[in-house]
């Protein structure tokens, strides 16, 4: 039986996927179900041509495969849209007040790592 091959082109990786070369030449993906398969002798080759192109072994990486949504492929409003499902709006998160670490008043956020306008006790960390 041949051995088949996937494609790396390692000069970009997406998140934490690799780039494979995608079926029929049409440009690059992570998704594997998109990916060419090459031969070994096609793997080899394109590799000569340019070193950036990394052969796998398509056994060693279907092996270690995961489910993955890439969130360039979904879209909220048109997953949801006929539900009747309404998302609850994000609560706004309490800002903490900053305090000089020297004399304890109150400060504005933006003077926080500088001298204290109230004592000019240094602030920064």
């Amino acid at each position: 039986m041949e051995e088949l091959y996937y494609l790396q082109d390692s000069r970009t990786v997406v998140g934490n996927d690799l780039m494979w070369w995608a079926k029929d030449g049409k440009g690059y993906t992570t998704d594997l179900s998109r990916a060419h398969v090459f031969t070994k002798e096609q793997a080899v080759r394109q590799n000569n041509d340019r070193e950036t192109d990394i052969p796998w072994p398509k056994g060693y990486i279907d092996a270690r495969t995961r489910p993955a949504v890439d969130m360039q492929n979904v879209d909220r409003g048109e997953a949801l849209a006929g539900t009747g499902i309404r998302l609850a709006k994000p609560k706004p998160i309490p800002r903490t007040p900053f305090q000089c670490s020297w004399c304890g008043k109150f400060m504005r956020e933006e003077d926080q790592y500088g001298p204290c306008p109230h004592c000019g006790g240094d602030n920064c960390p």
